[in-house]
C-alpha cells in the first residue's frame, strides 16, 4: 500500500496532478451554494481522470440539498463533520469498505476546543473560528441552519494555544471567524461579555507583542449593530487594527428588518455607525437589494438610509439576495429592482460610496433558483 498523503489544492492544476500521481485516494470539498456550478464538472473530471478515487462532500450546500449531487460523490454529510472525518479516513485507508450509506447525518453539536482551527500538523495556518451558531435565524441566512442558534465559544486557552503556534511561525497577524464578533463568550448569542472579548482581545496582544496585529470586526468577523456601544468600541479601538469595521445592515426599512428576523432596526445601524466613526473608525455597511418582498416604500426607505449612511461617513457593501438552501427564504423569489434603485447605486458606486458583487450574485441568484 502506498504511503497515504495530503494535499490543500487551492487550483484545480493541483487537484489534477495529484489524482495522476496516486492510484487511489480520497477528495474532501466543503460545498457553498454559488460554488456548486464549478463542483458539479469538477467531480466528474476528477473520476475521468482516476476512477479509483473516492469523494466526501460536505458544507452548507450539501447539508441543505445532498440530492443535487446524487451520484457523483461517494458520501455527502449532512450537518458538522469533524466527528466524522476520522472515520471516512479510515474508510480510506481500509479501501473504502465498510461506511454506508452514502447521506452521512452529524446530529452532534462539535465541540470546538476538541478541533483546532486549521490542521497545524501539517503545517495549515489560517483564521480562528471562535463562535459557532448564532441565535437570531436570519431568514436568508445558512448559518443558524448549519451551526444550530445555540451558540458555542472555543475557550479563551484554546485560542492562546493557538495563536502561541501561530507566534512560533512568526504569524503574528490575527483573524477571526465568527457569526457576530462582538458575541464571543456571550452566554445566549445576543448580549455583550465584555470582560470576555477584553481578554481575549488582551492575551492575544500578548501573545503577538506590539508588533501583531488583531484584525476584530471585520470580514470574517463582522459585527451586528446592535452590539455597538461605547464600551465595546472603546475594547475595539484599544485592540482591533481592522481600519474597516463592518456592520450587517442588510436594509433600511425597518419592517423589511422584522420580516427578515433580524432583531435590530436601522436606527441601531445609524447609532453603531456614529460611534464607530467618531472612535477613529471607517465603516462598511451591508445591504442586501432584491429581498422577497421587498415593495417601493422599502426601497425609498433604503435609498434615505444609505444617503444618510454615506454623509454620517459610511461606504455600501453590496449584495443581491440568494435563495439559499436550507433558509427559511430557500423558496423565495428575489425582487426585481426598480430602475430608479438601479440608478441611485450605480450613481453611488461611480461616486466611491458602494462597492460589492451585487451584479454578479443577482445573476446567480436566477440560476439557483433555476437548478436547486
Amino acid at each position: 500500500m502506498e504511503p497515504a498523503s495530503v494535499f490543500f489544492c487551492s487550483k484545480e492544476v493541483e487537484l489534477f496532478s495529484a489524482l495522476t500521481h496516486h492510484q487511489s485516494g480520497l477528495i474532501l470539498i466543503s460545498v457553498m451554494t454559488p460554488d456548486c456550478e464549478q463542483v458539479q464538472p469538477l467531480l466528474v473530471k476528477c473520476k475521468s481522470i482516476n476512477p479509483q478515487v473516492k469523494i466526501c462532500l460536505g458544507g452548507p450546500h450539501i447539508s441543505a440539498e445532498p440530492e443535487f449531487f446524487q451520484g457523483l460523490a461517494d458520501w455527502m454529510v449532512i450537518g458538522e463533520a469533524e466527528n466524522l472525518i476520522q472515520e471516512i479516513i479510515s474508510c480510506a485507508i481500509n479501501d473504502f469498505s465498510v461506511m454506508n450509506p452514502v447521506i452521512l447525518k452529524s446530529n452532534q453539536r462539535v465541540h470546538l476546543d476538541l478541533y483546532p482551527p486549521s490542521p497545524i500538523k501539517l503545517g495549515k495556518y489560517g483564521f480562528i473560528e471562535i463562535t459557532r451558531g448564532c441565535p437570531y435565524g436570519c431568514y436568508f441566512c445558512q448559518t443558524s441552519s448549519l451551526f444550530g442558534t445555540d451558540v458555542r465559544h472555543r475557550s479563551l486557552e484554546a485560542i492562546f494555544d493557538y495563536c502561541r503556534e501561530m507566534k512560533k511561525k512568526n504569524l503574528t497577524d490575527i483573524r477571526f471567524i465568527t457569526p457576530n464578533a462582538l458575541a464571543y463568550d456571550s452566554i445566549d448569542g445576543r448580549s455583550l461579555n465584555l470582560n470576555s472579548l477584553f481578554s481575549l482581545l488582551e492575551g492575544i496582544k500578548k501573545i503577538i507583542g506590539e508588533t501583531g496585529r488583531i484584525f476584530f470586526g471585520s470580514f470574517p468577523s463582522e459585527i451586528r449593530p446592535d452590539f455597538i456601544t461605547l464600551e465595546s468600541i472603546q475594547i475595539l479601538k484599544k485592540f482591533s487594527d481592522s481600519k474597516t469595521l463592518v456592520f450587517g445592515g442588510q436594509t433600511g426599512s425597518n419592517r423589511l428588518l422584522k420580516n427578515l428576523h433580524r432583531g435590530h432596526s436601522r436606527e441601531q445601524v445609524f447609532s453603531a455607525v456614529d460611534l464607530a466613526i467618531q472612535n477613529g473608525f471607517q465603516v462598511a455597511v451591508d445591504f442586501i437589494f432584491g429581498l422577497p418582498g421587498e415593495k417601493e416604500e422599502d426601497e425609498k426607505e433604503t435609498v434615505k438610509s444609505i444617503q444618510k449612511l454615506i454623509k454620517q461617513g459610511a461606504k455600501i457593501h453590496a449584495h443581491s439576495f440568494l435563495p439559499l438552501p436550507g433558509t427559511r427564504l430557500s423558496d423565495a423569489q428575489p425582487t426585481s429592482m426598480s430602475a430608479f434603485l438601479r440608478h441611485f447605486l450605480g450613481k453611488i458606486a461611480r461616486d466611491g460610496f458602494l462597492f460589492g458583487q451585487w451584479q454578479t450574485q443577482e445573476k446567480l441568484a436566477q440560476i439557483i433558483k433555476r437548478d436547486y
